[in-house]
């Protein structure tokens, strides 16, 4: 016969959970978090890529809107944040993209052609361009 404390200390013991049960416990947690943390960070690449199209889009904008206010391109992206009344605003970190590489400026037969690096800067195929086209696999600006 068993006393009655040995009574109370057998039915606490059977109410917790065993290893095995929290160990399965934390490697569903586990394999949840990983699948977690892929999802976000796939986001946050799509996030940058967008974020760098908006960037290319706001510059390509401060240039035209450059020249009609000088009747001429500026000659680099600085002049468009320049000034006591700077046309693209943000200063001087609107000019860089969410790498942190810079925005990069070459103006041809008087248009502005604006790009970003893109995550691999020595990697064209994901820059990121304004006033460009593919065709058939070939760049046209």
């Amino acid at each position: 016969m068993m006393g009655r404390k040995t009574e109370e200390f057998a039915k606490t013991a059977q109410r917790g959970f065993t290893l095995v049960e929290l160990l399965v416990v934390v490697a569903i947690l586990g394999i949840l978090g990983a699948i977690a943390v892929q999802e976000v960070t796939g986001h946050i690449a799509t996030a940058r890529v967008t974020a760098a199209e908006a960037g290319v889009r706001a510059i390509q904008e401060a240039c035209t809107t450059y020249y009609l206010k000088y009747k001429k391109m500026p000659s680099s992206l600085d002049q468009l944040v320049e000034g006591d009344d700077p046309i693209l605003d943000g200063g001087e970190g609107a000019l860089y993209d969410p790498w942190d590489n810079r925005y990069e400026m070459e103006v041809k037969g008087g248009k502005a052609i604006i790009w970003s690096h893109g995550a691999k800067e020595d990697d064209e195929s994901d820059d990121i361009r304004s006033n460009v086209r593919k065709v058939k696999g070939k760049i046209e600006g």
